[in-house]
């Protein structure tokens, strides 16, 4: 390649980035929204679940526990005195789960025998049941853990512990995921309208007719867009971790190391829709269809694919995002996991390399 050549293309592009609004749009638009809707708008942590407490006992402590669920920002309660008016919430639809409270709690716990509730869950929503049980017991055992210390050798043998997330708040894989869907879209979207667009403005039978090689044009795509995706990944960031509080373990050397293999992936993929679509509407399209979709669906990011059929799982490892999803989650909420992040920046040069090499072959110097 002639250095000069591509150094003047490349101009070429930055000045075209600097007249069409729109891609800065795609830049800095288009994460900031992302980053609001999953910051603000998604989130895996159910609060204010409707359900019933049947309080069959009077005495003070199970007045407390009582207290307790009712200001939990997990529960919306209703106080009942009937098992048979929970049962009937409970079939209708108003409730989803009920929390019984037996007679003598209050007796039994003042004189440290084995006092225990009743925590009844809907079961056709298996996801809510689940949450409603991990709920009722945690504040369950933080009650007997204040009121009587020697019930902890007798009553409490449960031991829960959460590495790298361990507050549970799903913001914070939710910022991790949505960085791949930010750079997934932007890097293929940006570079998706790049020869079609060259197409249909006629500049490219132009470029055709110079002795520019191939190379030199793929190049000088490349380069400009891959710096607008590094600043927008860099503007994600630090409005996450502003905004959001989004923690970041690893160091920016593993970052910059997955996060470029990712870049360029994303970026050859545009190239290549474009070149096949040769029209912006279609390139547009087709991009989301790529990159979103698998994204989302296909990454790990909000499915988790160990729990999808075999075939699905053998077909997720075509899509670099599972790649980036699982290093940049490492490197957020973990740290530097090198084994992990080397191996999935390796399987991104090399579809980064091949990726190229298809579009070398696609993109012919020929007006057919």
């Amino acid at each position: 390649m002639n250095i000069k050549t591509v150094k003047a293309l490349i101009f070429k592009e930055l000045k075209q980035i600097r007249r069409d609004a729109s891609s800065i749009l795609v830049a800095f638009i288009m994460p900031l929204t992302l980053l609001v809707i999953f910051g603000y708008g998604l989130s895996f942590d159910i609060k204010h679940i409707r359900i019933d407490i049947v309080q069959q006992d009077s005495g003070k402590l199970s007045k407390d526990l009582v207290d307790l669920y009712s200001h939990s920002e997990y529960f919306t309660t209703n106080v009942v005195t009937s098992t048979q008016e929970a049962k009937g919430n409970m079939e209708s639809g108003k409730t989803m789960g009920t929390i019984i409270i037996p007679e003598n709690f209050s007796e039994k716990a003042q004189r440290g025998q084995k006092a225990e509730i009743q925590i009844i869950s809907d079961g056709t929503d298996p996801n809510t049941a689940t949450y409603i049980e991990a709920y009722a017991q945690g504040l369950f055992n933080k009650y007997l853990l204040s009121f009587k210390p020697e019930l902890k050798s007798r009553m409490i043998n449960i031991i829960n512990r959460l590495w790298f997330n361990p507050t549970t708040e799903s913001i914070h894989f939710l910022m991790a995921g949505a960085l791949t869907m930010i750079l997934a879209i932007v890097g293929t979207f940006l570079t998706s309208l790049v020869v079609a667009k060259e197409w249909e403005r006629g500049t490219m039978e132009a470029l055709i007719a110079t002795p520019i090689s191939v190379n030199e044009i793929i190049v000088s795509k490349i380069v400009p867009y891959f710096g607008l995706c590094v600043v927008s990944l860099v503007f994600s960031l630090l409005y996450g971790q502003i905004a959001f509080n989004m923690p970041f373990e690893g160091s920016l050397l593993s970052m910059g190391l997955v996060s470029s293999a990712f870049i360029l992936v994303s970026l050859i993929i545009g190239l290549i829709v474009s070149t096949l679509a040769k029209n912006q509407f279609v390139a547009g399209m087709m991009a989301v269809m790529v990159t979103f979709l698998p994204t989302m669906m296909l990454s790990g990011f909000v499915f988790e694919i160990k729990s999808m059929p075999i075939w699905l799982q053998l077909f997720s490892y075509v899509f670099p995002a599972k790649y980036f999803v699982s290093s940049i989650r490492t490197i957020c909420l973990v740290g530097d996991v090198w084994e992990i992040v080397l191996r999935d920046t390796a399987v991104l040069s090399i579809m980064a390399v091949g990726l190229y090499k298809f579009l070398k072959k696609k993109l012919r110097k020929n007006v057919e």
